[in-house]
């Protein structure tokens, strides 16, 4: 039986959420992981800094697979050394949610504006969230993610964080826009092929 174009995204998908998280559990872990190697990634300020820590270059090995090489130009090696430097910042896995369904509206909120809105309020902004869909890679793409973790205070799903970190595109991001709205029912299907809609 042949798998289906969207099966086989969301196969490769969980495949590299998957292999994120273990490499998170192993080295970015608050209590099982190694402090001296968060630490690291932590102060790095960019892809060329990450390259100094083992573990980043095995993060971006681990979720390329094989064939390119470190030091060519491929922007696969920059977002897995920059996906280290952000799962740095995560203080906890938590996989009952995506990242926008914690950060968004609990409700649908129509017509309803923030001010009005309560305990149901976003705990990102609609401004600071219509700044983060419009992020493309690289730096921007670094500070926003690890803003958003803080506002979640560190705690996120591991997994689909890295998964939407890798496959920041036009459609990652119209996925945003309907779990940001609580609006998930409605979402298109997720069948992308893994760079459609990239930017590279």
């Amino acid at each position: 039986m042949t798998t289906s174009a969207p099966q086989a995204v969301t196969v490769e998908r969980d495949w590299r959420g998957r292999r994120a998280l273990a490499w998170w559990t192993r080295h970015c872990h608050p209590r099982d992981g190694d402090p001296a190697t968060r630490a690291k990634l932590r102060r790095c300020r960019s892809a060329v800094e990450a390259l100094s820590v083992p573990a980043a270059v095995a993060l971006a090995r681990v979720l390329i697979g094989q064939g390119v090489l470190p030091g060519v130009d491929d922007w696969r090696w920059s977002a897995g050394l920059d996906l280290a430097r952000v799962l740095a910042h995560v203080a906890e896995h938590d996989p009952a949610r995506s990242v926008m369904r914690s950060a968004g509206w609990r409700t649908f909120p129509g017509d309803r504006k923030e001010s009005e809105a309560g305990d149901d309020r976003p705990r990102l902004s609609e401004a600071r969230f219509r700044r983060l869909v419009e992020t493309g890679r690289g730096e921007e793409q670094v500070d926003a993610f690890t803003r958003l973790i803080a506002l979640l205070d560190g705690s996120v799903n591991v997994s689909m964080l890295a998964e939407d970190f890798w496959y920041w595109s036009d459609r990652t991001k119209r996925r945003w826009a309907f779990d940001y709205y609580a609006a998930g029912i409605a979402a298109p299907a997720d069948g992308a092929t893994p760079f459609e809609d990239s930017d590279e």
